[in-house]
């Protein structure tokens, strides 16, 4: 009951407030093992978007090898910029942490100003959410900056409409798929891929996410 309570006064807050919410959960595979959960947050008041992507392993794989990363960002939806982003990973024995904050022309990296960034980087919830609102055609190439916690590289897409089930894909779900293409020499130094399937409903849902990262592939299928 007291669950109740305090999802309905956060509820009632959120609508006083002209805020804006919604969540999802993810089955999380590493490679062929099902390695734990992932959620994603999105908060929107006003213009600024208020994002969290949180992987945690399953007790069993944490004693053995833990998967535990974090992204917690701030993007304003209309001028399409990054404010802020803090980004924690710890895969295995791999642990690395990042504060970033953006100005109008630097870019802060736990306390060091970097060089000029150019406009309109997106990190992987914020492309989300943009991804979520946008409309596709069938055959299109997207093209986006992407920021992976010290610097961004290039993501192009190749969009495809994902048709009803047939006899050979008896198992594909209708609505879009959004494939990486031949990647730029900046994002195979920092490793970013993406490969997104999403719903065909209004606004769209991100039904799997499949992140390719130089430790290994990460699956997120979207819980029912």
């Amino acid at each position: 009951m007291a669950k109740v309570l305090r999802s309905l006064t956060l509820l009632l807050v959120l609508l006083a407030a002209d805020v804006v919410g919604e969540s999802y959960n993810y089955r999380v595979k590493f490679g062929p093992v099902h390695a734990g959960s992932a959620r994603i947050t999105h908060v929107v008041e006003g213009d600024l978007l208020s994002s969290e992507l949180i992987m945690t392993s399953l007790p069993w794989l944490s004693n053995l090898w833990t998967l535990s990363d974090t992204i917690v960002s701030s993007f304003d939806i209309e001028s399409e910029r990054l404010i802020k982003q803090y980004k924690a990973i710890h895969e295995g024995s791999y642990h690395r942490s990042y504060r970033v904050h953006f100005g109008d022309s630097t870019v802060s990296v736990n306390g060091t100003i970097s060089k000029h960034i150019p406009e309109g980087v997106f990190d992987i919830p914020s492309l989300l959410y943009h991804l979520s609102r946008s409309s596709f055609t069938h055959n299109e190439i997207l093209d986006y900056l992407l920021w992976d916690g010290r610097s961004f590289g290039r993501l192009t897409v190749h969009v495809e409409k994902i048709g009803k089930p047939t006899l050979l894909k008896p198992f594909q779900v209708r609505g879009w798929k959004l494939t990486p293409l031949s990647s730029t020499k900046k994002s195979r130094e920092h490793e970013i891929s993406l490969t997104l399937h999403f719903s065909n409903s209004d606004p769209k849902l991100p039904l799997q996410i499949h992140i390719d990262t130089k430790y290994g592939k990460v699956v997120m299928k979207l819980e029912e």
